[in-house]
């Protein structure tokens, strides 16, 4: 594994130990388990032993987060991904369960959990989705309804991966129905569900395609009486803990598809250098060394962005559009990658005696689980643009008397008070000019015109109903506007339109 130069000398150590580690103990057993689609329960021992899984729990508890911490997370996760699902219960102990109970839970809840979770001895999962809630995860519907000490479940939870083997279960749950408490996203509770809760049961188990041995699971709530005690944070605020836990959540989903990249490539290689048709290397053919090199360049840009975003995590930044970047950009790059190892190694791709052949189903998941490659594109584009809205806008522009053409006026030009409905046309109508077929929003509006709101507005209204200006609107009223043809004819002469180009010698009548 390349190391990268912010990591500390401790994150160095667990790498050249976790690459060790995995390669001399933990890859014969995972790839073992997984022929026999069976729940690592020996090799997440082994990881145990190593403390790993207390990678995010602070020492004061038994874990190690003060010299690992999110990246150091995203090592072992990266390293351990190779040995078949063995980094599966590992992750979501880490993000299912240590993550939301160091960030979100008292002291006694801490005291309570997570020792036994630093030592391996408690297997975190994470519950989300349901059978009507999936990416709308708002819209979960298994209920917590208080009565004294307890909270009585009813619902059910699906795609839960090693549900069957987990000791804790980081649960949502709806606690209110109230339209204004979903309004505001406070109708959510978070919850620490303990195996063997009167009422709750594994319902059934997934047989899904690729992530064998990984015990994906049905969960069942039937007046399931969980502790008052049990819940994070105040009633309402699961939302908020959600969201808070998503970002590790993801990056640490991108970190293991790093490992079975690197795992492609090499055996992709391997028959490259080895296979011998035509009188030569498969390897020497232009076409497999291009497959080879965009596998390639895949797992670096991958790996950048998987570990900016956990150093940037382990800094206290907010990283939704890195961690949702790092996990949709790795997900979708596994995949390809593993299509063309599969491609580079012909029939033996798709034969069980290599792990590619694994590596490719399970790739289909990584593009599925802690959120589609669609939904973080949604997320991606909401955050980043809210986030780059400074760099993404547009200088004001005027037409350059010699050219004749819109340019930038580089610093703000005076505003000019709007002494009526007169002066909002003029400004549309130069739009028309400079940014021919494009609406203006008010704040564009605003950077030409000294006005109030309620003046906008009302002389916009004023314009609409004369036929002068179109309006767009959205449930908050107006929120883009035009010139129509007929206010360009009242706003200015026909001539004041007018532009030819200076290349163009040929004088016609038409002009």
């Amino acid at each position: 594994m390349e190391t990268f130069p912010w990591w500390s000398k401790a994150q160095i150590e667990l790498a050249e130990d976790a690459k060790k580690f995995t390669d001399e103990v933990l890859v014969p057993i995972g790839e073992r388990d997984a022929l026999l689609r069976k729940f690592s329960r020996e090799g997440l021992a082994k990881m145990a032993g190593k403390g790993w899984f207390g990678a995010l729990i602070p020492k004061k508890y038994g874990g190690r987060a003060e010299e690992w911490g999110v990246t150091g997370a995203a090592i072992i996760m990266e390293e351990t991904s190779r040995a078949g699902e063995s980094a599966g219960g590992l992750g979501t102990t880490m993000f299912g369960s240590a993550t939301q109970i160091v960030h979100n839970g008292n002291e006694e809840q801490k005291q309570k959990w997570l020792p036994g979770i630093a030592r391996g001895e408690l297997i975190g999962c994470i519950t989300m989705t349901e059978p009507y809630a999936g990416s709308d995860i708002a819209g979960i519907e298994t209920t917590a309804v208080r009565q004294g000490d307890f909270y009585i479940i009813n619902g059910k939870k699906r795609f839960q991966t090693i549900a069957a083997a987990a000791d804790l279960y980081m649960c949502y749950f709806l606690t209110s129905d109230k339209p204004e408490d979903r309004a505001k996203y406070n109708h959510l509770g978070a919850f620490v569900v303990e195996k063997g809760t009167p009422g709750f049961h594994i319902e059934r188990m997934n047989d899904t395609m690729g992530y064998d041995g990984s015990y994906n699971c049905y969960l069942s709530f039937d007046d399931a009486k969980v502790p008052t005690f049990n819940r994070l944070g105040q009633e309402g605020e699961g939302w908020k803990i959600m969201m808070s836990g998503l970002n590790v959540e993801r990056i640490l989903n991108a970190s293991p598809t790093l490992g079975p990249q690197r795992e492609c490539i090499r055996y992709a290689q391997q028959h490259l250098e080895r296979r011998i048709q035509f009188g030569q290397p498969t390897g020497s053919i232009a076409t497999n060394q291009f497959k080879l090199a965009d596998m390639i360049w895949k797992l670096y840009l991958s790996r950048l962005i998987v570990y900016y975003g956990a150093y940037c995590a382990d800094l206290g930044k907010d990283v939704p559009v890195e961690a949702a970047i790092s996990k949709m950009f790795s997900s979708d790059s596994a995949m390809e990658t593993a299509l063309e190892a599969v491609q580079c190694m012909g029939g033996n791709g798709i034969m069980k005696i290599y792990p590619v052949e694994r590596l490719f189903r399970d790739a289909k998941h990584a593009q599925i689980a802690a959120g589609t490659s669609e939904i973080l594109k949604l997320l991606i584009y909401r955050q980043g643009t809210r986030n780059l809205k400074n760099d993404l806008k547009v200088p004001q522009r005027v037409i350059d008397p010699e050219l004749g053409l819109p340019l930038p006026v580089g610093k703000p030009l005076p505003k000019k008070t709007a002494k009526g409905e007169e002066d909002l046309l003029k400004v549309l109508a130069e739009n028309y000019r400079t940014n021919p077929g494009l609406y203006m929003t008010l704040d564009d509006i605003k950077e030409w015109l000294d006005i109030s709101d309620a003046d906008l507005i009302k002389y916009l209204e004023s314009l609409e109903k004369q036929g002068l200006a179109g309006c767009y609107r959205t449930r908050k009223g107006i929120s883009l506007a035009r010139v129509t043809y007929k206010g360009l004819q009242k706003a200015n002469p026909p001539e004041y339109y007018k532009y030819r180009p200076s290349w163009l010698k040929d004088d016609q009548d038409f002009w």
